[in-house]
């Protein structure tokens, strides 16, 4: 099965997430690989929620890591926009319509066909190459890769790369080294809720306060206390969620807003949540009561982290890439997190945030999109990585 035909199989499967649908895509990749008889292993830290690992041994003491996830994004308010059925590949020139064919089953899809070139190709390096295909990493990888780091059940690892899309206008757009982290809360405004005829009196209500906050929110730039190697800055998106209102002819006296924060590595927790309590402070005052609720789960704050352009297997990505695309990519940070929090700032194993085929930007929305070509650069971005690495022949 070529690049293209294992992307639509992997398309085709339903894994949107929340939705705790991965069972049946592990399923097609537990078989697809003890067919062909590599070591696999299915793991649920989470009961319902498998990660599954598929070990290639070429003998020898390295060991590097090809991550994915196997869930997607829910295809969510945006189907009447899809001008393509979301769970079937489209092939269109040289773009492939599908839900999650850039983020991430296309690079799913080209790991494992790398794998089958490894084991098949010339014998030019040794060592092991697994698969590391995950559950949740759309929802914070409770149940995923960062589970299964805190647990210990992960192999032994030289290092990971994660086939995220490292696209963004354009593809293979950097070797994305930075992982940005989340922080996500609600801000609970209450007033006093009353006749709406009485507007004059009752004051600006709880969600035109909310409305000050998200502008405010528009402006906010935190502290990067420590800033790393590659240059980037964190992003504030408020107004992710808005809830408020009771009927018509009622002054609302509650509203509830969503706010989420990319980290950067080098920004610090308390430091944060410091600013971001004076912030609310300042626009809300006596105006109004405010609660800040950060999220309980992994997204209440995940850690952006780095790894440094010295690494071995950042160089042998510089080499990989160069070879196949015909001039090195660039080192740079990924706009969104990705499972290099668990395996780099938990597990410390060096790793790289995002090397894969698509565009971000065409991700997490309706018609997203990949390259038809990209997907077969990728397979040779792989192939050609793990043997550098595998081999210590990267410059």
């Amino acid at each position: 099965m070529d690049v293209l035909e294992l992307t639509r199989a992997l398309v085709e499967i339903d894994s949107q997430n929340p939705g705790a649908l991965e069972p049946e895509i592990a399923r097609f990749v537990h078989d697809w690989a003890t067919r062909r008889g590599y070591a696999t292993t299915v793991l649920e830290p989470v009961a319902g929620r498998p990660n599954v690992l598929v070990t290639l041994d070429l003998g020898g003491e390295r060991h590097l890591g090809l991550s994915g996830h196997l869930d997607t994004k829910p295809i969510g308010d945006a189907l009447a926009q899809w001008r393509t059925p979301p769970l079937e590949l489209t092939v269109d020139g040289d773009d492939a319509y599908g839900l999650g064919v850039t983020d991430m089953k296309g690079g799913v899809a080209a790991m494992m066909v790398a794998l089958d070139r490894l084991a098949t190709g010339p014998a030019t390096a040794t060592g092991r190459v697994t698969l590391l295909l995950s559950a949740d990493e759309e929802q914070g990888s409770d149940a995923g890769a960062k589970a299964l780091v805190e647990a210990g059940l992960l192999p032994p690892l030289d290092a990971v790369v994660i086939g995220e899309p490292s696209g963004i206008t354009r593809a293979w757009e950097g070797i994305h080294l930075v992982s940005r982290g989340l922080c996500c809360f609600d801000v609970e405004i209450t007033t006093t809720q009353g006749h709406s005829g009485l507007s004059p009196i009752l004051g600006r209500n709880a969600t035109l306060v909310a409305a000050d906050l998200l502008h405010a929110f528009e402006e906010f730039r935190p502290t990067v206390t420590t800033p790393g190697e590659v240059a980037c800055a964190p992003t504030v998106n408020p107004g992710i969620f808005a809830r408020s209102g009771v009927s018509w002819g009622v002054w609302p006296g509650w509203c509830s807003i969503g706010i989420e924060i990319r980290l950067v590595p080098g920004m610090d927790q308390r430091v944060l949540h410091a600013e971001v309590a004076a912030l609310v402070e300042e626009v809300v005052g006596d105006r109004a009561h405010a609660d800040i609720r950060y999220k309980d789960s992994a997204q209440g704050w995940i850690d952006a982290v780095e790894l440094s352009p010295g690494a071995a297997v950042a160089r042998a990505a510089r080499v990989a890439t160069a070879e196949v695309l015909g001039a090195p990519a660039p080192f740079t940070a990924f706009p969104g997190a990705t499972d290099a929090t668990s395996f780099l700032g938990t597990g410390g194993i060096p790793t790289i945030a995002s090397l894969g085929p698509g565009w971000i930007s065409s991700a997490h929305g309706a018609n997203e999109r990949v390259g038809v070509g990209q997907l077969d650069e990728a397979v040779a971005i792989y192939d050609a990585l793990a043997r550098h690495y595998l081999a210590g022949a990267e410059a």
